[in-house]
């Protein structure tokens, strides 16, 4: 079961003041990684009060964001955002959308909160062939399972990560 924490409006409002969003992922990995373009969708889930979404806006025709907790939903929202992002409330686990229709689907600092094992399932389901999984995190602290494609998901944090030892699939920024 996911966790559901930070879900009141004084949480909501410190984490769109202090949560650092992650510009370099963009710059530096979105090409390398995300296939086939044109960018079509990205989904960043678990996205708070939305630094990160707005951030992949100029790379794709829409952007959508998803949280479990209304109240960061609700701050995203009022937030000033490019006319391609919206945002819907919604848990990792369930996503709203049809299978292989997202190019892109980012969880920066929030897969640690999720249920593994079915957020990999349901990201599975609605990437395209080709489509890029990119998980952030501030820490290397965790492993990801799915199936028997573990080690493969876990060597490619050591193919992006070589100095670090610890196994996971994200990229640090």
């Amino acid at each position: 079961m996911a966790v559901r924490l930070f879900e009141g409006k004084d949480h909501a409002a410190a984490y769109l003041q202090y949560r650092v969003a992650p510009q370099e992922l963009v710059s530096t990995h979105l090409n390398k990684y995300c296939t086939p373009k044109p960018f079509n969708l990205a989904l960043d889930v678990g996205c708070g009060s939305g630094q990160g979404t707005t951030l992949l806006a100029p790379y794709f025709t829409k952007v959508v964001g998803t949280d479990v907790s209304p109240v960061q939903i609700e701050t995203a929202q009022a937030n000033k955002n490019p006319p391609n992002v919206s945002y819907r409330q919604c848990p990792a686990e369930e996503l709203p959308f049809a299978s292989g229709e997202v190019n892109l689907l980012s969880a920066m600092t929030a897969a640690h909160w999720f249920d593994h094992q079915r957020f990999l399932k349901e990201a599975d389901r609605v990437l395209k062939p080709g489509g890029c999984l990119a998980l952030l995190s501030y820490t290397m602290d965790m492993e990801l399972e799915y199936g028997d494609i573990s080690s493969t998901l876990n060597d490619i944090c050591k193919e992006v990560h070589p100095k670090y030892k610890s196994s996971c699939a994200e990229i640090e920024y």
